[in-house]
């Protein structure tokens, strides 16, 4: 039987208190890339941090057994990095790039934010894909199993 991945409590109630906020301000992605072949860098984002008017943060990160998107509150960014460092012998490496002017966010963050939804499945809250919700436009957070967290702009749908 296939197990269904989902959400805890813990990150229920995270979703829920950051549904009551109103505007995020910045979006970073951390890429992991691994370098062991120096001819092709494969790379995919591993971490997606939204940035809220508070000074809070909302993380979305690959979970422990890559099957699903886990989210926090607190994201220790150089103890990560070195962690992978150590664990695969200098091969992996961890970036964080602002994503906050990319056009998918670009226009999506100079409005309202609205709500984080996902998936409800026989009474499960599953953890695969979201929808970060603006006043204008609904922007998609994907787990995919070789591409790591994958983000689409949902045309026509509000």
């Amino acid at each position: 039987m296939h197990k269904i991945d989902c959400l805890n409590p813990e990150e229920i109630q995270l979703l829920k208190d950051f549904n009551i906020k109103e505007k995020i301000l910045s979006v970073f992605y951390y890429y992991w890339i691994n370098v062991s072949n120096p001819d092709e860098h494969y790379h995919f984002i591993d971490v997606i941090e939204f940035v809220f008017d508070d000074s809070s943060s909302l993380v979305f990160k690959l979970n422990d057994e890559d099957s699903g998107i886990a989210i926090t509150q607190k994201f220790e960014f150089e103890q990560y990095k070195t962690s992978l460092q150590t664990e695969f012998l200098q091969q992996i490496r961890l970036q964080k790039m602002e994503a906050t002017t990319l056009e998918i966010w670009k226009s999506a963050l100079m409005t309202a934010f609205k709500q984080i939804t996902f998936i409800e499945e026989k009474g499960y809250f599953l953890n695969v894909t979201f929808w970060i919700e603006f006043k204008n436009q609904k922007i998609g957070v994907h787990f995919h199993p070789v591409e790591g967290l994958v983000v689409t702009k949902c045309e026509g749908i509000l």
